[in-house]
């Protein structure tokens, strides 16, 4: 429940995703039929967020939400002429401003009328305590379908009933998990201790201790930047797509992946576009990059399941090769340190820690320059993917700008051939954000230019 705890004044936490679909869009009612249909594969959707009877005992629960409206959470909207992409990201950074409903359950689906060249558009808009972004690839897949005739869906015998538990239950079953947790947490640790050579134990933990101490600390030295200052509550957003294969192809320097040639071209349009603004532009900006830790049988699972590493990124290397050679040499020696491992223990931590600690931990993880931006990179299918027979063409995603003083994130996600950047920024400190989406088309094709 930390992305709940993150809220903050203009904070918002909501993870944002647009698809844009080929021909015209369905029937309102079509839709709200397939989404209905989809939902008891994802039960937390028709959930919301509660407070435990005794707040300094247990942490908030999912609990079915006894009013739940299928109507509330899957909206239409329309484009004014011409339709174009300009009135789509308007729209898309407009709903993006607004917090979602506390007392409903954390989604939104907006299905979007009007674009041009006979398209049209979905906005998926949840909560980051209710799905992270390697999750949201899962449930994106819920609702599509991996051919136009769509997939056969169990459906259930009887219709959903909310389960209304009553107050006293509540607190009985909180406090009873409560008791439950640290049992099982110690049994996981006297099954590892039994598995794990006692050195190697022990090293470990002064490793995961040291690097744990080193993340508090703020790991990397942040710079001050114009991108972290005082934000408000609107957003705007910009996007820029790519050829997966391309990117692959860009990886000159031996041992490099596709998430270093990402991070180099970022680093590149950033160093770009502050000089281009007429700013000082810093050595280096630090990047909050989230990996996934959800294991093999986790990958339908929702909830939040990543840790990060700070990558700083080199903005004042011009040259595409040396500056992908210093990416993937300073993310190699992240992997092979205790960082990401360390910063996983937050994970698991606020997962069974009391509130009081969890608040802690939020407040640890919301200090400003802790890191200057976001960059989030999501692997999602390579192949053609279709809601109710019209096929999906692209995909944006919506990283949140969390915690205050952060300006800007960048979200990227692969499908079906196609690499695709959605920035998010800040309304007022980010006007000229479209300026930023053009340094990093250019930066893309300086990085793509040189593969061998």
């Amino acid at each position: 429940m930390s992305s709940l705890l993150a809220e903050r004044g203009p904070i918002h936490v909501n993870v944002g995703g647009t698809m844009i679909m080929e021909g015209d869009p369905p029937a309102y009612e079509e839709l709200l039929a397939h989404v209905s249909s989809r939902l008891p594969l994802i039960p937390h959707y028709r959930q919301r967020v509660t407070e435990a009877p005794v707040v300094q005992f247990t942490n908030p629960s999912w609990t079915d939400d006894t009013r739940f409206d299928i109507r509330w959470h899957v909206r239409r909207a329309a484009l004014p002429t011409p339709g174009g992409r300009e009135e789509l990201r308007e729209l898309i950074g407009r709903i993006m401003s607004d917090s979602l409903d506390l007392a409903r359950p954390l989604w939104q689906l907006y299905l979007i009328e009007g674009l041009e060249e006979g398209r049209h558009a979905y906005l998926s808009k949840t909560h980051h305590a209710l799905v992270d972004g390697v999750s949201a690839v899962d449930v994106g897949t819920i609702l599509l379908d991996p051919n136009p005739e769509g997939t056969e869906m169990p459906v259930p015998e009887e219709p959903w009933e909310p389960d209304q538990s009553s107050p006293a239950m509540l607190f009985v079953s909180e406090a009873a998990d409560t008791v439950r947790r640290p049992i099982r947490a110690a049994g996981k640790a006297a099954r590892e201790a039994l598995t794990t050579p006692f050195v190697e134990t022990a090293a470990r933990a002064v490793r995961t201790a040291e690097g744990f101490a080193g993340l508090a600390a703020g790991g990397p030295n942040v710079p001050r930047s114009p991108l972290n200052v005082e934000i408000g509550r609107d957003r705007r957003v910009a996007w820029v797509a790519a050829d997966l294969q391309a990117i692959k192809d860009a990886r000159s320097v031996e041992g490099a992946t596709v998430n270093d040639v990402i991070l180099s071209t970022v680093a590149g349009g950033l160093g770009r576009f502050l000089e281009g603004r007429g700013d000082a532009v810093p050595e280096h900006l630090v990047a909050l990059v989230p990996v996934s830790i959800r294991r093999a049988d986790e990958q339908s699972a929702l909830g939040n399941r990543i840790a990060s590493i700070q990558v700083p990124l080199p903005l004042r290397i011009p040259d595409s090769v040396q500056r992908l050679a210093a990416v993937k040499e300073e993310t190699a020696r992240l992997k092979r340190s205790e960082q990401a491992r360390a910063a996983s223990l937050i994970i698991d931590a606020t997962g069974w820690t009391p509130p009081t600690i969890n608040r802690l931990l939020a407040d640890a993880i919301s200090r400003p320059l802790t890191w200057n931006l976001v960059v989030s990179n999501v692997p999602g299918p390579q192949m053609p993917f279709y809601l109710l027979g019209r096929r999906l063409a692209e995909v944006y995603p919506c990283v949140p700008l969390s915690p205050q003083g952060h300006a800007l994130s960048v979200g990227v996600v692969s499908y079906d051939g196609g690499v695709y950047f959605g920035l998010n920024g800040d309304r007022d400190v980010i006007s000229d954000l479209d300026d930023l989406a053009a340094a990093l088309e250019v930066s893309l094709a300086e990085q793509t230019a040189v593969a061998p």
